[in-house]
């Protein structure tokens, strides 16, 4: 279960305190697209993630999108947000576009940071990988299918983490 447990668990991405994640480290944050930085069925980015990103880079950490998103999606918030690399169709949790982006940063797990809103993809794919894991509420409550059917099995996750006072489901670090 612990592959599950997020490392910091944030309201929402500008919750997130860059301070802490420099003073571990953290060189290059993979930041996931759906209702992480914008509701899953919103077309385009907006002012608050671009503010955020430039926030990020100020603080000397790199930025790379890392999404299970359709390429067409990806690429256009990738050149929207004018973020130089997106890894789309990532397929979290498996690790291979998280390691095919500590390879083209030239950064260690250790200083490799992924923000996501969901349990079963990104907190348990940054864990794979290695990586510190950010986790996020949702942007909305309302998902596609198969995230639906992601948010059920981590109903029981969060059950558990609750009954063990591992982490209580809206309980935030921030």
């Amino acid at each position: 279960m612990r592959l599950f447990k997020p490392d910091y668990y944030v309201r929402n991405f500008e919750k997130i305190n860059l301070d802490r994640l420099k003073k571990r480290g953290i060189k290059l944050l993979l930041c996931d697209i759906d209702n992480t930085l914008v509701a899953y069925n919103d077309p385009d980015s907006n002012a608050k993630v671009k503010r955020f990103l430039r926030d990020v880079e100020a603080h000397g950490i790199q930025v790379a999108l890392c999404s299970n998103a359709a390429p067409a999606r990806a690429k256009r918030f990738a050149r929207d947000l004018d973020v130089e690399k997106v890894y789309y169709l990532s397929f979290k949790p498996l690790a291979r576009n998280m390691k095919k982006a500590m390879r083209h940063f030239h950064v260690s797990p250790r200083q490799t940071a992924l923000l996501g809103d969901q349990l079963l993809t990104d907190m348990l794919g940054g864990h794979l990988a290695g990586v510190y894991t950010i986790l996020t509420a949702p942007i909305i409550e309302k998902d596609k299918l198969d995230t639906r059917i992601n948010r059920f099995f981590e109903g029981f996750i969060y059950r558990h983490f609750e009954k063990n006072n591992i982490l209580k489901k809206g309980d935030f670090d921030d």
